[in-house]
């Protein structure tokens, strides 16, 4: 069983804290994307580059809700992150340093509490998260939040350091993810009701196969161990205009059996019936 990891308060010059969602996963979506460009640190809505790090969003999932979340569904980002200093950084304070999460709330900023690792995590991933990355040195994580809504959007902001300069957003709809999450499902399905017709066809094949290989063994006399005997047998030429030109092979092959059979006995009573030779007298002198 994969351990949980929770985020509790911890303060780093520079940087906050970080964690990762829960349960069942969809996929990529596309949504509107704002970027504030300052010099060369930037958020374009995949990639925020800036002064300590750079970190890099490559997939985002729907987690259904669970006790460990209170019911509530997860989005999860899964992301790189690569240290450009050397600065004591790792995966988890490095998103939190940067990004936070929101949605639409009449009476507050609607920013979204971490989630608990997905049970899908990996275990590279649960041993990597808090460790120190070296410089030039690339992880990959996840974090994951709490959804307050199924229905709005998420807004992914992205902020340069202590400051708060804003560097961009991005937004994620809800809707989309969880269609891609049935779409993925569906194939899932169709693959596996597609292999278990595939699986059936080869054992019908297989059975087919096996009965025609017998079938070809009792005609061809295989399974007898005169081969020449059931070379004849099988040989229709030999059988044309007899009684036995219909027959089946085993009545054939009995018949050639009983024939040679009766040949052995006779040439034996033939053979004991024959007069024993005269001894020719001896010419020799006393």
């Amino acid at each position: 069983m994969k351990k949980i990891f929770t985020v509790g308060a911890i303060t780093l010059v520079g940087f906050s804290l970080a964690a990762c969602g829960n349960q069942q996963s969809s996929t990529n979506t596309k949504s509107s994307t704002s970027q504030q460009t300052h010099g060369k640190y930037y958020f374009d809505g995949t990639t925020a580059n800036l002064q300590d790090v750079k970190i890099k969003i490559t997939d985002v999932k729907f987690y259904q809700g669970d006790e460990t979340t209170n019911g509530k569904n997860v989005i999860c980002f899964d992301y790189t992150i690569t240290n450009k200093t050397d600065k004591d950084v790792n995966a988890l304070t490095g998103w939190q340093a940067v990004f936070n999460a929101y949605q639409d709330n009449k009476n507050t900023e609607g920013k979204l509490e971490v989630a608990p690792m997905p049970s899908d995590t990996s275990d590279q991933i649960l041993q990597e998260q808090d460790q120190a990355i070296k410089k030039g040195g690339s992880v990959q994580c996840r974090m994951a939040y709490e959804l307050d809504s199924n229905k709005k959007p998420v807004v992914l902001k992205a902020t340069k350091g202590y400051d708060g300069t804003f560097l961009g957003k991005k937004e994620y709809k809800i809707d989309k993810l969880l269609d891609q999450k049935q779409a993925t499902s569906s194939i899932k399905d169709n693959d596996t009701e597609s292999s278990s017709t595939a699986k059936s066809l080869s054992t019908s094949t297989s059975k087919v196969s096996n009965d025609r290989n017998s079938s070809q063994q009792v005609a061809g006399g295989k399974s007898h161990e005169d081969e020449e005997l059931w070379s004849d047998v099988n040989n229709d030429n030999n059988w044309t205009g007899s009684i036995y030109e219909n027959a089946t092979p085993q009545e054939r092959y009995d018949y050639l059996q009983d024939q040679a059979r009766r040949g052995s006995e006779q040439e034996a009573q033939m053979s004991s019936s024959a007069p024993t030779p005269a001894v020719q007298p001896s010419t020799s002198q006393p």
